[in-house]
């Protein structure tokens, strides 16, 4: 049977945003060639703090540097330990469905995971999208759509340390809307738990029928290099930024 996604668990280790976000857009145009099936990653970051399309700069006055611009939806948000980052390269053509209709599976993933914790939650769009637990945020989301497939994804903390929080204004709220799995339950859960949990829950509302699992940063890297093959530079074109690798 055909693989219809490729999971890169990452989740036990702390990765380098700037690695990771290469090989998202590396992958991402691999997707719309039609060189790869879709592709999620779990996983975690170091301290980091990006800001989207809707940059204001208004909200990061607390920073003593500048936060990195990305293609996302959204504004200013903080990635770190703790907290399960979940990226999704997704071809929306090929599985019959708008960014929105994908937005609302992730959610509602990520409702149905916290619902084994009794935590009850929604998901929200507009200015306050993302993953609501009354009037705190355990989730953001902020998606890009390069042609027909997706990049960047959903951070959801576990055990994040809210306060790396507090010299920004979160997508435009007040810092103390952040919360977590541990502030809400008292649990300590394991991120690679959490991303192997909240997997099983994409399954179900993506869905996912056939997937290969690969585990660590060493699987993706391998991948990526495969990727470089002559084959994948013929269906990549001319562009010579896509025949170098993001891990070099």
């Amino acid at each position: 049977m055909k693989t219809e996604t490729i999971l890169f668990d990452l989740s036990d280790e702390v990765t380098d945003y700037f690695q990771i976000l290469s090989a998202q857009r590396f992958l991402n145009n691999l997707r719309n060639s039609g060189s790869i099936p879709d592709v999620i990653m779990t996983l975690q970051h170091r301290n980091v703090y990006t800001t989207g399309i809707h940059d204001n700069p208004s909200e990061y006055t607390g920073l003593s540097g500048l936060p990195v611009k990305v293609e996302r939806g959204g504004s200013i948000t903080y990635h770190g330990p703790g907290q399960l980052v979940v990226y999704f390269i997704i071809s929306l053509k090929d599985r019959g469905i708008n960014i929105l209709d994908l937005i609302r599976a992730v959610q509602d993933s990520v409702v149905a995971y916290l619902a084994i914790f009794g935590v009850a939650a929604e998901g929200r769009l507009g200015k306050e999208t993302g993953i609501w637990i009354q009037s705190r945020k355990i989730c953001s989301i902020g998606f890009a759509v390069r042609e027909f497939a997706t990049l960047h994804g959903i951070a959801l903390n576990i055990s994040t340390d809210l306060r790396a929080f507090e010299v920004i204004k979160p997508c435009g709220f007040p810092s103390a809307v952040m919360t977590s799995l541990l502030s809400e339950t008292g649990k300590n859960v394991d991120v690679k738990d959490a991303a192997r949990g909240l997997y099983d829950e994409l399954v179900c509302r993506l869905p996912i029928k056939t997937a290969e699992i690969h585990r660590g940063i060493e699987s993706l890297e391998r991948y990526v290099s495969e990727q470089l093959s002559e084959t994948a530079h013929a269906k990549i074109g001319a562009d010579s930024s896509m025949t170098r690798s993001p891990f070099r």
